[in-house]
């Protein structure tokens, strides 16, 4: 009976640690699971966001203001695809640096891309579109992105009003 009471209390001393292993497996799978929760939602809030800026730089475009427009040139103009960048950079809540990629914002009237900074001229309807990268901080999604990071593009169409 001696031998019993001794082969029991080896086999409790054996079983200490193992609640706080089976915590520390589950607890990291929660974890995982809540970046991954919390990495959708602010991927959601940031492409939001940055619809909604294109949409506002957009419905400024259309009236052909240059108001915004940050540092004027030499001679008093001011240029209107700077004042545009403003008002998205403005909207964005900041994000506009973050998330955009180099020669991330297009524009584009009836199909074709427009690269002298006029952003059409009166009465043509225009495409503002501006490709984004975000970073991802979930364990579970990183391998399932490039690099790491969720690429989207947002982009709004309106007419330019006469002006």
């Amino acid at each position: 009976m001696m031998l019993n009471k001794t082969k029991s209390k080896y086999l409790f001393r054996r079983e200490k640690g193992v609640a706080l292993i089976e915590f520390s497996i589950v607890a990291t799978l929660l974890f995982a699971l809540l970046f991954t929760i919390v990495d959708f939602a602010l991927f959601g809030y940031v492409k939001l966001t940055m619809q909604h800026a294109v949409r506002e730089g957009a419905r400024y475009a259309i009236t052909g203001r240059n108001d915004l427009d940050p540092d004027e040139d030499e001679d008093g103009t001011k240029e209107r695809a700077k004042a545009i960048l403003q008002k998205i950079d403005q909207s964005s809540d900041g994000l506009l640096s973050k998330v955009v990629v180099l020669d991330g914002i297009k524009v584009s009237s009836n199909g074709v891309y427009i690269n002298d900074g006029t952003f059409g001229a009166s009465g043509e309807a225009i495409v503002l579109e501006i490709a984004c990268e975000w970073p991802t901080v979930s364990p579970i999604i990183y391998p399932l992105l490039t690099d790491g990071k969720y690429t989207f593009t947002v982009k709004t169409a309106m007419k330019n009003e006469a002006f």
